[in-house]
C-alpha cells in the first residue's frame, strides 16, 4: 500500500470486518447449536472459534502496525507524506487497542441467551 491515506484507515477497515465477521458467527452458532458442545470446564467448539477469530484480527492490525513502523529506505518524501504517515501510526495504534478491547468479550461473555 503505496498512499498514506490508504495506510492510515487499513487498521479499522480490518476492525470493522472482524467486527462483522466475528459477531456473524456468534449469531450462526448460537443458532446453529455449536456452544452446547463441551470441549473443557468452560469451553465449546464456539467459543474456541470466536476465540481464534480474535487472536487473528489482532494479529493483523499488528501486521499493519509493523508495516506503517518499517523504516522507509526509499527517496525522501515530502513534508505532508511524512505527517500523514505519522497520522496513520497514530491510528493504527488506536485500532490495536479497540481491537483487543472490543473483542475480549468473545473469551468471557455468556455466548448465547437461552
Amino acid at each position: 500500500m503505496r498512499h498514506p491515506l490508504l495506510l492510515a484507515i487499513s487498521a479499522f477497515v480490518v476492525w470493522s470486518g472482524a467486527f462483522l465477521t466475528i459477531y456473524a458467527v456468534q449469531a450462526t452458532g448460537c443458532s446453529l447449536d455449536w456452544q452446547s458442545g463441551n470441549l473443557g470446564a468452560w469451553t465449546s467448539p464456539l467459543r474456541l472459534l470466536l476465540i481464534t477469530m480474535m487472536v487473528a484480527s489482532v494479529a493483523a492490525v499488528v501486521v499493519i502496525l509493523l508495516r506503517q513502523l518499517r523504516p522507509r529506505l526509499k527517496a525522501p518524501v515530502s513534508e505532508t507524506s511524512s505527517f500523514i504517515n505519522g497520522v496513520a501510526i497514530y491510528v493504527s495504534i488506536a485500532a490495536l487497542f479497540s481491537t483487543a478491547f472490543c473483542f475480549t468479550g468473545v473469551v468471557w461473555l455468556t455466548l448465547c441467551s437461552a
